[in-house]
């Protein structure tokens, strides 16, 4: 499928919390595009269990026709968790003032995160 988010962006990168470098997401997909971040997850079927979609800039997202539930973790721009939605049930809509980023997971995926842990996204060699 043509918009898929992996081909929307570039390379992957880890998506890892920071303090311990436990690794969220071995392959994380930053939409920082107007096309990817649109698209954003409307057109891939499923993320798999090591599969993250960072979009920036964005402090609101909808879970509007996509195919299973997910889960959300606002950040603001120095990665701080503002706040997690998990699961993110669809057809729904969350926004959080002051985030810069959502990060988009598969549901169940925050286990050992909390508000106020800081996420960095590095990127792939």
């Amino acid at each position: 499928m043509p918009f898929r988010v992996d081909r929307l962006t570039g390379p992957p990168g880890t998506l890892s919390l920071s303090g311990d470098g436990r690794v969220i997401a071995a392959r994380c997909y930053r939409a920082d595009r107007l096309g990817a971040r649109l698209a954003g997850l409307l057109f891939t079927p499923d993320l798999a269990p090591d599969e993250g979609l960072w979009l920036d800039p964005c402090s609101s997202v909808h879970s509007i026709a996509l195919r299973t539930s997910i889960a959300c973790v606002f950040v603001d721009a120095n990665g701080t968790i503002l706040r997690i939605v998990d699961p993110f049930a669809r057809w729904r809509t969350a926004a959080v003032r002051g985030a810069q980023a959502v990060v988009e997971l598969p549901a169940g995926r925050t286990d050992g995160l909390a508000e106020g842990d800081h996420l960095i996204l590095t990127a792939s060699r």
